[in-house]
C-alpha cells in the first residue's frame, strides 16, 4: 500500500487527494501509526502528522539540510549532537549513528513518546531524551499551535510573537510545559558539538541559555530562522564569534571555529 501511495504522490495532479487516501489507509490498518524503514533505521510514524506523512510518502524530510549537517559532522569529527525541537527524532536517529552522544529535547508529550519509541525501536543507547523545552529561564509555559491536529510547529507562548497575532487566542490549541536553561542541563567543555535548533521563534532565548556551551566548545549550528528574526540572531551570533557559512531554505548554518 505504501508503494502505491508513493507512486501516486509523485504525480502533481494527485497530491491533493493523498490526505483522503491516507485516511483510507488508516482505516484499513485501524491505526494511525505505522513502522517504516528509512535507509538503515526504523521509524514509527504518525500518518496524521505532516512531517511524518512526508517521510512516509516521499521517503525523506529536509534531505538537503540533513545531508549537509551529516557531512560537516563527519568532516569535523563531531562527538556530540544536541537536537532541540526533536519532534519524533528524525534528526536524532540519523545522527546517533555517527556521533558518540545525542541529547534530544522535545516538550510535547505525544511527540516525546514517539521519540522514545523510535529510539528503542533501533536500540540507540546513545540518545538521551528530555521532555521539556529550553530557554533562558526556568519556568512554567504554554506551548501553542493553531491546529489541534498538528503535533509539529508548537511554540512557546509569547505576547511579542508576531505569529500569534494572526489567530484568536481563545481558539488555538495550548499545552502546558516547562522550560529549563540549556547550560544547567548539558555541561560539556572543549568538545566538538553539532547543535540543531528548531523552536518556532524562540531561538534567541535558547541561545542565551547556552552561553557557556557556545563559549567553551567548537560548535556547528543549524538553526531555522524566519525572515523577521534573521538579522537579530545573525548579529547575536556574530558577537559570539560565529560565522554564517551556509543557508539551505530556512535553515542557517554557523560555526565558531
Amino acid at each position: 500500500m505504501r508503494k502505491i501511495l508513493q507512486s501516486i504522490y509523485k504525480i502533481k495532479v494527485f497530491k491533493r487527494i493523498i490526505p483522503s487516501l491516507i485516511k483510507i489507509y488508516i482505516k484499513i490498518l485501524k491505526k494511525k501509526r505505522v513502522k517504516i524503514k528509512y535507509k538503515n533505521i526504523f521509524l514509527n510514524v504518525n500518518l496524521l502528522n505532516p512531517i511524518d506523512r512526508e517521510i512516509f510518502l516521499k521517503g525523506n524530510y529536509e534531505k538537503k539540510q540533513i545531508e549537509y549537517l551529516v557531512e560537516n559532522i563527519k568532516k569535523n569529527k563531531v562527538n556530540f549532537f544536541i537536537d532541540i525541537g526533536a519532534h519524533m527524532g528524525f534528526y536524532s536517529m540519523i545522527i546517533s549513528k555517527i556521533t558518540r552522544q545525542v541529547f534530544s529535547f522535545e516538550p510535547i508529550k505525544e511527540n516525546f513518546d514517539q521519540l522514545i519509541k523510535n529510539r528503542d525501536l533501533n536500540n540507540f543507547l546513545n540518545i538521551k531524551t528530555f521532555n521539556f523545552a529550553l530557554s533562558n529561564l526556568e519556568r512554567e509555559v504554554e506551548m501553542w499551535v493553531p491546529d489541534k491536529n498538528k503535533t509539529g510547529g508548537y511554540s512557546i507562548y509569547d505576547t511579542y510573537d508576531e505569529e500569534i497575532k494572526n489567530y484568536d487566542y481563545k481558539k488555538i490549541n495550548k499545552i502546558q510545559s516547562k522550560t529549563y536553561i540549556g547550560d544547567n542541563i548539558i555541561k560539556i567543555k572543549n568538545e566538538k558539538i553539532a547543535l540543531k535548533i528548531d523552536v518556532e521563534r524562540h531561538e534567541d532565548k535558547v541561545l542565551e541559555g547556552f552561553n557557556n556551551l557556545l563559549k567553551f566548545n567548537q560548535v556547528i549550528l543549524q538553526i531555522e530562522l524566519f525572515e523577521k528574526r534573521q538579522r537579530n540572531i545573525i548579529n547575536y551570533l556574530k558577537k559570539k564569534e560565529f560565522i554564517h557559512f551556509k543557508t539551505i531554505e530556512k535553515d542557517f548554518y554557523f560555526k565558531n571555529f
